[in-house]
């Protein structure tokens, strides 16, 4: 009997195992390595599970993966990226976030690339809790942002 429960114990053990391993795969967010559309300038990404669009990018260069908002005015970083990034000191400033205000920096002068978009000259705020960055309107604005269905294109627009 003892010797029973304690294999039934751990066939259950493995079943609950499996199932936690899956699903905390599947609840990761999706980041999009975008896919270069038909058109040269376009990208597409697939919606994540929690509803939001990732995006790989850059700024000056160091890597980073944006969270499309464009709610946000401004692209929006966290201090330790900005120290890992050695993003030059800012003038201070406060921010207004769906959380409440938050204190930070504002950074001039700055590259942004996302998807292959690049815009250069941008300001971002520094700030931001946590690893995401949000890829706002500063660098959204010269781009059609088209969603549809479960997807979001990201299209430069033709000067």
């Amino acid at each position: 009997m003892h010797r029973s429960f304690i294999h039934v114990l751990i066939i259950w053990i493995t079943i609950f195992t499996a199932v936690y391993l899956y699903f905390n795969t599947q609840l990761e967010p999706r980041i999009s390595i975008a896919k270069q559309g038909l058109v040269s300038g376009e990208v597409i990404i697939p919606r994540s599970w929690d509803g939001h669009y990732y995006i790989q990018g850059s700024i000056n260069g160091h890597p980073i993966i944006f969270m499309v908002d464009t709610g946000a005015t401004v692209v929006s970083v966290g201090s330790e990226f900005a120290r890992s990034a050695q993003l030059p000191k800012g003038r201070p400033a406060n921010f207004t976030t769906a959380g409440g205000i938050v204190q930070g920096e504002m950074v001039y002068d700055q590259t942004i690339e996302a998807g292959g978009i690049v815009a250069s000259g941008l300001q971002i705020s520094v700030g931001l809790p946590g690893d995401m960055a949000l890829l706002g309107q500063n660098f959204l604005r010269n781009i059609d942002v088209i969603q549809s269905n479960d997807t979001m294109t990201l299209r430069l627009r033709q000067q």
